[in-house]
């Protein structure tokens, strides 16, 4: 089964977040596509089907599990069919397990537009602290909040956020899907973050795009503005662009097949 590799949020510093894009006239089975990711080993591989003219469905699966949302892999998705058999497009629609997802070129940049995430203010759950490496409130943490099925923990600086070294079993047994840890960013970046997955098989998420539903409206509260730079700070690191619609997040960020289009994408949508 054709893949094609695509990084995202890289630029000259920064490696960003590579993802398979799978084209297929239909979705294999899941065991197929679970597989298929197994192989291929990168943190999500995107499988698109066509579903109408400019629209796709699709679904992520990372190396060990399915996932309902994958916002990197879209933007992987929307640039490798931009740069395809959708060349002519400006916009392109992806029909998810958790809804519509909408793409659009910008500039050189891929935008995508998603669901915000609903924000809780909440005490740390037992163990989390412990388990990030980091203090209790009012010492190393100065927040927590849950958003969705994440938990976002607010430190002070970039600095305390590059240094989290997290015991990933311990965050694996909290009942989270995502583990974000998050401060104001360095010098001309609005915040910084890094995330965490052990439960879903990536211990660290290079750049992700879905914990942005929750970080870019946490930080447009504190910050009051509605556009934002970011910058995670994994080990491969990315910049993004977020801003804030209310109900909706928007995200930018580049995206670069690797090697370019090996075979045109009717050809591989056909079968």
């Amino acid at each position: 089964m054709r893949h094609h590799v695509v990084d995202t949020f890289a630029d000259e510093r920064f490696a960003g977040n590579p993802a398979a894009v799978v084209p297929a006239p239909a979705f294999p089975g899941d065991a197929e596509m679970q597989d298929v990711a197994r192989r291929i080993g990168l943190p999500t591989t995107a499988f698109v089907v066509p579903a109408g003219p400019g629209e796709y469905g699709i679904r992520w699966f990372t190396p060990h599990a399915e996932i309902t949302l994958c916002g990197h892999a879209t933007i992987a998705s929307a640039r490798y069919l931009f740069g395809a058999g959708d060349a002519r497009r400006t916009t392109l629609r992806f029909v998810s397990p958790r809804g519509v997802l909408l793409t659009e070129r910008a500039g050189d940049l891929v935008s995508i537009d998603l669901p915000a995430a609903r924000l809780t203010p909440v005490a740390p759950p037992p163990g989390l602290l412990e388990a990030l490496g980091v203090g209790a409130l009012g010492t190393g943490a100065l927040s927590c909040t849950t958003s969705d099925d994440d938990v976002l923990v607010e430190l002070a600086d970039a600095a305390a956020v590059a240094a989290v070294r997290p015991d990933f079993a311990a965050l694996a047994a909290q009942p989270f899907r995502g583990h974000v840890v998050t401060a104001p960013g360095p010098t001309g970046v609005d915040f910084a973050s890094r995330t965490f997955f052990p439960s879903l098989g990536v211990d660290e998420d290079q750049v992700c795009v879905s914990a942005h539903c929750g970080l870019a409206p946490f930080w447009a509260r504190r910050l009051g503005r509605r556009a934002l730079s970011a910058l995670q700070l994994s080990g491969g690191g990315g910049r993004l662009a977020v801003e804030d619609r209310g109900d909706r997040v928007r995200v930018f960020g580049s995206a670069v097949v690797r090697g370019g289009v090996r075979e045109p994408v009717a050809e591989e949508l056909a079968g």
